[in-house]
């Protein structure tokens, strides 16, 4: 068990990292937007969290290349690798453009739900630019897929540092308008965001077809259609959409509640809630190696060691939640004012609504992780439909009415969002765990027989 404990924990590594840096995006725009203004700081929460919605879930279909493409590469059929990195791509390019025609409206969507005429102008302005970037941010997760999966995880590390580092610059020279560029404010976030997800994807391809990873031939007939592959990658990646959905669905209505609470209460809210985004990375990037090693595993017919490589996978990310928990608890109050000028106007409001959350959010960060390793697990067998199911349920059924009730009809305000989505996360990773107990019992009698 300790074997499978540290080969779990150093596939994980280089994950994590990518995924902070992937998240690191988004944290280096509040910061930088922070510092810039309050009102520009509380359109960029719903901005964000308009965008984040469409373009995290298409990511289902990149986890459903990781899915099967660690499948192939355990059975050693190096074919069926390429062809679904190859159908993986073209998945992605057809609903980044479906994507893009949805959250062109998103001016009519925000005046449907009641905010504030003057945020949607501004958010408008921000949504223009940095649709542009989701057929970019998205072809980069498939080829982060595919490189995860063939162990070329410090390459993804690589490429997320990368993508950070311009970011940051980026957001430098058109936030601000230093050496000479413009001073765009929140447009020039969406512009640097734009920039590094452009040059995150070309650094991704030019490896995959320069590198020692050329033998996979990926781009060779690249407009070759395989459908009974395709298909295969739509059965098992719609899904994954749709619960990926389900639940940053249930996180975007967040600041739509907290939108009809008040200004600074959006703020608040994004500040936590890119502070909690920081500190899931790590569960995160263990639940894409839990896909990967489970799903190599069944690859490999491995009976024996399926139950371990996914009790090694929940452990470790089970007690990284705990460590994040007991930082956040402690540390709390001093990472809020990174993120805060405190010459801005409401600075000091903000601060006591973002200090308040902050704690509440503590109690479904534990749940929100196990959520997640669980989901991951079940990828790995490729078990895709029924988790959707339990997540529609716990999110919607359970929820988003919670988080409804307690915000708008009770002196909860702000923290009943939270309790809200954390009694929802809560019931998904029972359901979740009780489902991984099942699947595991089948496939092992599948592979017996």
């Amino acid at each position: 068990m300790k074997e499978q404990f540290f080969e779990s924990l150093k596939l994980s590594l280089p994950l994590i990292i990518a995924q902070l840096a992937q998240l690191g995006l988004g944290l280096t725009d509040t910061l930088m937007i922070g510092w810039y203004g309050t009102t520009e700081l509380a359109a960029l929460t719903l901005g964000h969290a308009c965008i984040f919605f469409v373009y995290i879930s298409i990511t289902g279909f990149s986890l459903g290349v990781i899915a099967k493409v660690s499948e192939a590469y355990g059975s050693g059929n190096l074919d069926l690798v390429r062809l679904n990195v190859r159908m993986g791509v073209w998945l992605v390019l057809f609903f980044s453009i479906l994507g893009i025609v949805i959250l062109a409206n998103t001016k009519v969507i925000l005046y449907l739900f009641n905010q504030e005429p003057n945020l949607i102008e501004v958010i408008n302005g921000y949504i223009s630019i940095i649709i542009w970037m989701l057929p970019f941010i998205l072809l980069t997760y498939v080829f982060k897929a595919f490189l995860i999966s063939v162990n070329k995880e410090r390459i993804v590390l690589i490429i997320s540092v990368f993508g950070l580092i311009s970011n940051i610059f980026l957001n430098y020279l058109f936030i601000f308008g230093n050496l000479g560029m413009p001073e765009l404010g929140l447009k020039g976030a969406a512009i640097a965001s734009l920039g590094s997800s452009f040059l995150m994807l070309t650094s991704a391809i030019f490896y995959s077809h320069f590198s020692d990873i050329k033998r996979f031939q990926l781009f060779t007939n690249f407009f070759v259609f395989d459908q009974k592959v395709f298909f295969q990658l739509l059965k098992i990646g719609w899904p994954i959409c749709l619960t990926i959905m389900a639940e940053s669905g249930m996180f975007s209505t967040a600041p739509i509640f907290m939108g009809w609470i008040g200004e600074a209460q959006l703020a608040a809210h994004g500040i936590v809630m890119i502070i909690f985004a920081f500190f899931f990375m790590i569960p995160l990037g263990i639940s894409q190696a839990g896909t990967v090693r489970v799903a190599k595993t069944i690859g490999k017919k491995k009976i024996s060691e399926i139950g371990r490589v996914a009790l090694s996978i929940y452990g470790l990310g089970l007690s990284w939640a705990v460590i994040n928990t007991l930082i956040i608890v402690l540390f709390g109050g001093n990472i809020i004012n990174l993120f805060i000028d405190h010459d801005n106007l409401n600075a000091n409001l903000v601060i006591f609504y973002a200090s308040s959350y902050l704690i509440v959010c503590c109690m479904f960060h534990i749940a929100d992780s196990g959520q997640i390793l669980f989901a991951a697990i079940l990828r790995g067998f490729s078990d895709t439909k029924m988790p959707f199911g339990i997540s529609l349920f716990s999110y919607w059924i359970v929820g988003v009415p919670t988080a409804y009730y307690l915000s708008q009809h009770t002196d909860l305000l702000g923290l009943g969002i939270y309790l809200g989505i954390g009694i929802g996360l809560l019931v998904a990773t029972i359901l979740l765990f009780y489902r991984y107990l099942l699947i595991k019992k089948i496939t092992v009698l599948n592979l017996l027989t």
